[in-house]
């Protein structure tokens, strides 16, 4: 390739819940952009982030993992999820199973007669064995027509580049979408919702409502009087019981949140921060059409 020619494309990456989409997202950006758990369904929204190497930009879209909705949220989310593939330039499909899933099963299908590659990625892969890696290449080789299969790890950088690599030719010639230097188009209030959310899944665990929302409603830059980057957020859930959980114990679980989230925060924009957080009860707010669009789930 000429020096000056540069690449650009968009890769969506799909696959079921707690498949490790978020993770390999933030190990091809570079940094914490979308929130990680070990709790199924973390991630809610299409989440962009860029990767720029070898004369190459690629904007790769986390997305909310493919499941039987079963509410209003699901839906939303799930629905998202299909519209990132829409116009993308390849897709990076992971699993970490041995097994088709009919959501995953009905998708391929639509896929099969797209025209963007679909990359076979298989997640995880410093926790297995090669004989469990070979066997479940085998089982999911026969479900599509791959343009490749790898096996990655987000949390080693095993295989990776290799994935990088082939994605990079198959991507057309044509100018950045973005600046060089920008590592996504989402604002940093966004961001730093998704980490305050993010610090809840860790802190609260199997306790924690799955409903839960975080809205950051004030953001102060350091002026002359403060150093510090003021934030003010607040916690939806949909029950007062689980306002409860969320505040826990003489307060102690909200500022165990908090003090996480600011940390995620302080990372992210490389600065201090003061972060103050309340909860407040938005009943059924999951399953009601208009909070979901409130909330920026729907359009």
């Amino acid at each position: 390739m000429n020096p000056q020619t540069t690449r650009a494309g968009f890769v969506a990456l799909i696959g079921r819940p707690n498949v490790g989409k978020s993770t390999l997202l933030n190990r091809l950006v570079g940094v914490h952009l979308a929130a990680v758990s070990p709790k199924a369904q973390t991630t809610r929204h299409r989440i962009p982030g860029f990767h720029v190497e070898a004369n190459t930009q690629i904007v790769f879209v986390d997305t909310p993992g493919l499941l039987e909705p079963g509410y209003a949220l699901q839906t939303a989310m799930v629905q998202s999820a299909r519209a990132a593939i829409e116009g993308v330039d390849a897709i990076y499909w992971l699993v970490d199973a041995d097994e088709v899933s009919d959501p995953e099963r009905k998708l391929l299908a639509v896929l099969q007669n797209g025209s963007a590659p679909v990359f076979l990625v298989l997640t995880k892969s410093d926790r297995e064995p090669q004989g469990v890696i070979d066997a479940r290449t085998a089982i999911w080789a026969d479900a599509f027509s791959w343009a490749g299969c790898y096996a990655v790890s987000a949390t080693t950088g095993e295989g990776v580049d290799d994935l990088l690599t082939a994605t990079r030719k198959l991507l057309p010639e044509q100018p950045f979408f973005y600046p060089e230097e920008e590592l996504t188009d989402l604002s940093v209030r966004f961001l730093s919702a998704e980490l305050i959310r993010e610090a809840c899944y860790r802190e609260l665990g199997e306790e924690l409502p799955y409903s839960v929302h975080a809205v950051v409603t004030d953001w102060t830059e350091p002026g002359d009087d403060r150093r510090k980057t003021k934030l003010a957020a607040t916690l939806y859930v949909e029950r007062e019981s689980q306002k409860g959980m969320v505040i826990g114990q003489g307060g102690k679980k909200v500022k165990a949140i908090g003090i996480r989230a600011r940390h995620a925060i302080e990372a992210l924009i490389g600065g201090p921060v003061h972060l103050s957080l309340q909860v407040k009860v938005r009943k059924k707010w999951s399953r009601r059409e208009a909070d979901l669009k409130f909330f920026g789930y729907k359009p």
